[in-house]
């Protein structure tokens, strides 16, 4: 004891003005004495404690200083937060914990597999180490394993594979899919594996070595410590995935990630001359959406109260409302009058339309504005922003399957045509697939001109309607689960993730790189760094017991 008081006292020469003494005493009866912050947060310091620990197996912390209880299940607080100060002397107890198997016997076999995966929800997620510039990795990642039927397909296949003391390098039965799959499926389990119900350095975080190295061996572009898209990455992890498991099974049509992720687009060109329209149908897997919309030429007619009519014609773009080209037209105007209160319509006398009318859902490029002498309940100017910097996300999706003219010529090869012409094209979806990524365009090159667009966009975080919103008449509301954000410029920036465990959970995570808290406000999900957005599809009943395809 008197060679401990010793250190002691010599440590306190050299001290920090906000050091503690942290007194470890393990299960094997050895104690060591280390210092730590009061600005240290109990992840911190108990990852201090474990870096002196002789294995790794699984523990319990008890933490405590006089009659002050230190949570180690606040792994983000700092100890400061309770109470703890400068000088003090904080008790460490650390005892190893034989773990416990849950189990059963089937009735086939007489060995026994845990059994069944249990997602809880209380169990604070692990983060990702940075290998290098992989950020984009990471935050791709953690969305995926956010997906929460994907993550039920792995992990119920890994749970039976494994006994609690089993390492999944070992025994992995997706190793004999494929390399990706493989490693898609070692990622996963450390990240969720369910005998988690301890808090240690080695519970925070996973290192994606072996991921990293196979995708950079089957992609060279991933091989590189270079910043990359994440929405690039995420493609080829799905389709590689994809491809491995249809092999493994006899080149079958359908797997886990065609019918979770996968939908069919139809796009459809109607030649101007002749007006056949041809169809052809794609599957889908990410849904791009513009934050610049293409520009369409409307036409706005102008009835004034003296009775004079003008007109003009407006390019602007088919992702903004009518407010916007209204404003557009007076400001062309060079007359110094104010103009005073006008009511907006279209060609169609029975379409409701107001300044919040998204220019996507005209059926024709035409607007009207009538004059009126008493304010009517809007005024345009007031609300106006000439280059907006918001969006809607319906506003995005009205866009993305508006009617655009082709700025190119279109061969139609109908005999009646058979040359060139002016064409419209459309897109339309005709299935919602059961997990929805939406990828907003920030990463634009045009005219040898590459930028990063800032465009705000307002996304719902619960009941996107995507079947009224796109008149369909299947039921399709989704629940955002999961949002990956890119943060700076396109030649250096940041990619960070947010996410929850289950739809119909309100608590969130934010997960940079190793680093992962929790979110207390809306605008941290909602916010102008969001590149890809994950919504799960609402499920009915009895489609949410059907069988999950290999």
């Amino acid at each position: 004891m008197k060679q401990t008081d010793e250190s002691q006292s010599s440590w306190s020469s050299t001290m920090n003005p906000n050091t503690v003494l942290v007194r470890c005493e393990f299960s094997d009866t050895r104690s060591k004495t280390i210092q730590a912050l009061v600005t240290d947060t109990v992840a911190e310091l108990t990852a201090k404690i474990t870096a002196l620990r002789e294995n790794q197996a699984m523990a319990q912390f008890s933490l405590w200083s006089d009659d002050i209880y230190i949570d180690d299940s606040q792994p983000d607080k700092r100890l400061a937060d309770f109470g703890i100060k400068s000088g003090s002397t904080i008790t460490a107890h650390i005892i190893d914990v034989i773990p416990t198997n849950y189990s059963t016997k089937t009735s086939k076999t007489d060995k026994t597999y845990t059994t069944t995966y249990n997602y809880d929800l209380d169990t604070k997620p692990k983060g990702l180490d940075n290998l290098g510039n992989t950020c984009f990795m990471n935050s791709a990642l953690q969305c995926l394993v956010h997906v929460v039927p994907l993550t039920e397909f792995f992990m119920k296949n890994l749970t039976q594979a494994h006994s609690a003391n089993d390492h999944v390098n070992k025994n992995n039965p997706f190793d004999t899919y494929g390399e990706v799959t493989g490693a898609y499926a070692e990622l996963l389990w450390n990240l969720q594996k369910p005998e988690r119900t301890y808090y240690s350095y080695y519970d925070y975080s996973f290192r994606p070595t072996r991921m990293k190295e196979i995708i950079g061996r089957l992609e060279p572009r991933f091989a590189t410590f270079d910043q990359q898209d994440a929405q690039e990455f995420m493609t080829f992890l799905l389709n590689t995935i994809h491809q491995e498991i249809k092999q493994k099974n006899n080149h079958v049509r359908n797997t886990i990630i065609t019918e979770l992720f996968f939908s069919q687009i139809q796009s459809s060109i109607t030649c101007s001359q002749c007006q056949h329209v041809s169809t052809s149908t794609n599957p889908i897997s990410i849904l791009p959406l513009a934050l610049n919309p293409h520009e369409q030429t409307f036409q706005v007619n102008f009835v004034k109260l003296s009775g004079r009519d003008e007109y003009d014609m407006i390019p602007m773009p088919a992702g903004n409302r009518i407010e916007h080209l209204v404003q557009a037209f007076f400001e062309r105007r060079h007359d110094s009058r104010r103009f005073n209160y006008v009511t907006a319509m279209t060609i169609n006398p029975e379409a409701e339309v107001d300044f919040d009318t998204p220019l996507s859902k005209l059926s024709e490029s035409v607007v009207t504005l009538i004059e009126q002498e008493d304010y009517n309940g809007r005024k345009a100017t007031f609300r106006y922003e000439n280059k907006p910097n918001a969006l809607k996300l319906d506003e995005c999706l009205q866009a993305f399957v508006s009617i655009e003219t082709l700025d190119d010529p279109w061969f139609c090869e109908q005999d009646k045509c058979k040359h060139d012409t002016k064409a419209r094209k459309q897109l339309q979806l005709l299935t919602f697939p059961r997990v929805l990524i939406i990828q907003l365009k920030r990463f634009s090159h045009e005219n040898g001109l590459r930028q990063k667009l800032d465009t705000f966009v307002d996304y719902p975080i619960d009941g996107l309607d995507l079947g009224k919103l796109l008149k369909s008449s299947e039921d399709a509301v989704y629940d955002l689960i999961a949002v990956c954000n890119h943060m700076g410029s396109i030649s250096g920036g940041h990619y960070t993730a947010c996410a929850r465990k289950d739809s119909k959970n309100a608590k969130w995570y934010k997960f940079n790189d190793s680093d992962v808290s929790t979110i207390y406000y809306p605008d941290e999900i909602i916010s102008r760094d969001a590149y890809l957005l994950f919504y799960l599809k609402r499920q009915k009943q009895a489609e949410s017991s059907k069988p999950t395809m290999v």
